[in-house]
């Protein structure tokens, strides 16, 4: 599927040219952005962005050995700390049930979306495509769909006017860089070359997860009666190793079927790009004949 879209690549550029700018990054769990995007996102605030973070659950499902009230303060601690790493200015709990986001109504998760979206006046966002195919994870899907919806609709003065009464303005996303774990149209890679170190950095933060994953990978060894000599490591040692093994490769693996050491992939949407097919290859070029100056 990748190869019905031109893809660009995308590198770092000098200086600060988007200062001013604000991305927000949508994540159902709290290692979902630092696995997919934590290099474009670590990129962009170098670039001049500023970042954010929403975290749509609470992740009480994702942890090796901890009850679930200690799975929850370990997740919500260990986002912290990948914030940090990367720079985000803050992180936005919203708290919904790990695993149970489908039965949220859709319209109340879009309706938070567009009031952060408004309050922080977001630029651009990075999330699950809510195209990909054959994602099992309820809480990704809705998620992606949630955040489509509310990318549009919060630049619509008539949705959630009250939002106008308390002072905030109508501020449409203008930029998508969309995730998936299985197929997905691709037509942005970004070189993540520079910052791949600091992502390495931020996906170990997320500790509670990643220990989860490779203890599941031990357990998983042992009952074939295998191992691996670093499983047998203190926790910090597994973590590196795994997330090296795992993480490390495969951005390496998508750069170099680019051209590049590390990237990241996505399915982009620039400004424009969902306007309607009857004005968008027409309506800039009559606008530079034909506009003119206000008196």
């Amino acid at each position: 599927m990748q190869d019905e879209l031109p893809v660009e690549i995308e590198t770092q550029v000098e200086g600060q040219p988007h200062t001013g700018k604000t991305l927000a990054v949508i994540g159902p769990h709290s290692d979902d952005f630092s696995i997919f995007s934590a290099g474009t996102v670590a990129k962009l605030i170098s670039e001049g962005y500023t970042g954010y973070f929403i975290r749509v659950t609470n992740d009480e499902m994702d942890s090796y050995d901890l009850t679930t009230s200690e799975t929850v303060l370990a997740n919500e601690s260990d986002t912290q700390d990948v914030a940090r790493v990367l720079g985000i200015q803050k992180v936005y709990d919203l708290n919904y049930r790990n695993h149970y986001l489908d039965e949220v109504p859709p319209t109340e998760i879009r309706n938070r979306l567009i009031f952060l979206f408004r309050l922080l006046k977001v630029d651009t966002v990075l999330g699950f495509d809510p195209w990909g195919h054959y994602e099992e994870n309820p809480d990704h899907y809705v998620a992606a769909q949630a955040t489509e919806a509310a990318c549009w609709m919060a630049g619509g003065r008539l949705d959630l006017p009250e939002h106008l009464e308390a002072g905030l303005e109508p501020y449409g996303v203008s930029e998508k860089y969309y995730w998936a774990r299985g197929p997905q149209l691709v037509n942005r890679v970004v070189d993540i070359t520079q910052v791949i170190e600091q992502k390495m950095e931020s996906i170990r933060a997320n500790r509670t997860q990643i220990r989860n994953m490779a203890l599941g990978l031990r357990d998983r060894l042992a009952a074939r009666k295998l191992t691996l000599p670093w499983l047998s490591a203190d926790d910090e040692t597994i973590i590196k190793e795994y997330v090296d093994l795992v993480f490390r490769a495969a951005d390496h693996h998508t750069g170099q079927q680019h051209g590049l050491e590390y990237a990241e992939a996505f399915h982009y949407i620039g400004p424009g790009d969902h306007s309607s097919k009857f004005t968008s290859c027409h309506m800039e070029d009559y606008l530079r004949k034909h506009a003119i100056p206000l008196e």
